[in-house]
């Protein structure tokens, strides 16, 4: 889970609250706060991506299942959620710790909140945040329907490394540089916005960041958390574009990740 964060809408919870409403509106509510429901699906997954076993990961979603990675779009669907973790796990050999904080159940469902940490095959430290997951019972079976993954922008901060990231994309976009501001993307990155959705690949965000810099605007990035453990950076700000004397501002997060040619942005989102 080297690559699992960005903040996103929780559908789970609507999932959730629909069987709890129809309880209320009959006079019953079987809501109850179990710690030891999340034993067993727990104790699944994290069996299945510690052996680093792309398919038997994906196994433990149901086919119209969605997860959240960090600082990208929803990977919807098993199979397309077996390809992310195929991608993620790589050659295997990171271990992952799941600790549940929060367990709620209603039914089959079994909502689940927690931590998680993530050592590399040498036992260092790569990744820790918060993750959210629903999981649905049928008999023996457990299968996960909706997850998220945070990495905890709190628990470490290196300004100055962060501040020469945020500056080198600045410097291109001010530059109206597409190329430059190309240079600093990976080749599967995908970036998303409100109004033109996700782009992915280098090609798409070269044609996304022509089109938009045509109009020479210029951009300040302010950032409000930094979070960078080992290869991996996860910046969160704030954003403002002047463009013909209009400004406009919002939100951001970038995920970068050092390669043995230098950072560059895996997941990027911006809205207003």
């Amino acid at each position: 889970m080297t690559t699992i964060l960005r903040d996103q809408k929780w559908p789970w919870i609507i999932a959730l609250s629909i069987p709890l409403v129809a309880a209320a509106c009959s006079g019953t509510t079987t809501l109850q706060t179990e710690p030891d429901a999340a034993s067993a699906p727990t104790a699944a997954w994290t069996k299945a991506v510690n052996t680093g076993d792309a398919a038997a990961v994906a196994a433990l979603y149901a086919e119209d299942a969605r997860t959240f990675p960090p600082g990208g779009p929803a990977v919807s669907g098993r199979s397309n959620i077996e390809a992310y973790w195929r991608t993620d796990l790589g050659e295997g050999g990171v271990k992952t710790v799941l600790t549940p904080n929060d367990v709620v159940t209603h039914g089959d469902l079994v909502q689940i909140a927690g931590t998680y940490e993530v050592d590399d095959n040498n036992g260092i430290g790569v990744a820790t945040g918060q993750y959210q997951q629903l999981w649905t019972r049928t008999g023996a079976d457990w299968q996960l329907q909706r997850e998220m993954w945070r990495i905890d922008p709190a628990l470490q901060r290196e300004t100055a490394n962060a501040d020469q990231l945020t500056e080198a994309w600045t410097s291109a976009y001010n530059g109206a540089d597409a190329k430059a501001l190309l240079a600093l993307y990976a080749d599967d990155a995908a970036v998303s916005t409100v109004q033109e959705g996700t782009v992915e690949g280098k090609p798409a965000i070269e044609f996304f960041w022509t089109a938009d810099l045509s109009g020479k605007p210029k951009s300040t990035l302010t950032l409000t958390d930094v979070y960078m453990a080992g290869e991996l950076a996860h910046l969160e700000g704030e954003y403002k574009v002047t463009e013909s004397g209009k400004i406009t501002s919002g939100r951001f997060i970038q995920l970068w990740m050092r390669d043995p040619e230098g950072w560059r942005i895996h997941r990027e989102m911006w809205w207003r």
